[in-house]
């Protein structure tokens, strides 16, 4: 719990901290947060400090020393809203219990510095189209699984790295318009139907030994 100092006339702490239904009019006034316990808020007013809560519309969480605009019934009443933010360069917390749905024919989000989105245990994103644009783009996971019925990459440059990479495919194939290299402590290609090279100059080089085996041999 923050707490400032508190003038002689503050009340009680534990004074509810619902509006009780009262027949005399509501009060409004410019006041000040003089401390917070949990959602109740102790604002000092003209007429004296009282405890009141945020009401449904005010999202912009109220900080100590904030000057807020507050509806007095009775003994306590709301904050109405946030007029001026004692320390505007600390962060602004807008909040509101349940869910919050945003209904509009279009929504921008403009930041300077940065978004940071915490979705806690599931993002969702659902469009019939999306674009997204970046100059450095860094993504880290345990696990990643896509599924697509077409898939285009395009790329001037691309470094694929693993300890353990296993392909599966219908049907392939490769073109490649210029030099293609391959190093491998092992390598093993079983066909089981035919298998064809075709080359201008073809050499084969076997430091120790050089095997073919097969039922039939043709050469030439």
């Amino acid at each position: 719990m923050n707490t400032t100092t508190m003038p002689a006339s503050a009340p009680d702490a534990t004074a509810a901290s619902e509006v009780p239904h009262s027949h005399s009019p509501a009060r409004q006034y410019h006041a000040q947060v003089l401390m917070y316990d949990g959602r109740r808020y102790c604002v000092l007013t003209e007429e004296g400090c009282f405890w009141v809560v945020a009401a449904a519309g005010c999202l912009l969480q109220p900080a100590v020393a904030d000057t807020v605009l507050v509806s007095i019934v009775g003994a306590s009443g709301y904050v109405l809203n946030v007029l001026e933010r004692a320390q505007p360069d600390h962060d602004a917390v807008v909040a509101l219990p349940g869910t919050l749905r945003l209904q509009a024919e279009k929504v921008e989000i403009a930041a300077r510095k940065g978004l940071n989105i915490d979705a806690g245990t599931c993002l969702h994103f659902k469009a019939s189209t999306a674009r997204m644009h970046y100059q450095t783009l860094d993504m880290e996971g345990s696990s990643l699984h896509t599924r697509w019925t077409h898939r285009t990459d395009v790329a001037k440059q691309r470094i694929d790295i693993a300890s353990y990479s296993e392909t599966h495919r219908g049907r392939s194939i490769r073109r490649i318009s210029g030099h293609e290299e391959v190093t491998t402590a092992s390598y093993r290609q079983t066909v089981t139907r035919d298998w064809t090279l075709s080359a201008g100059t073809a050499s084969l080089v076997g430091h120790y030994r050089v095997a073919i085996d097969g039922n039939s041999v043709q050469i030439g």
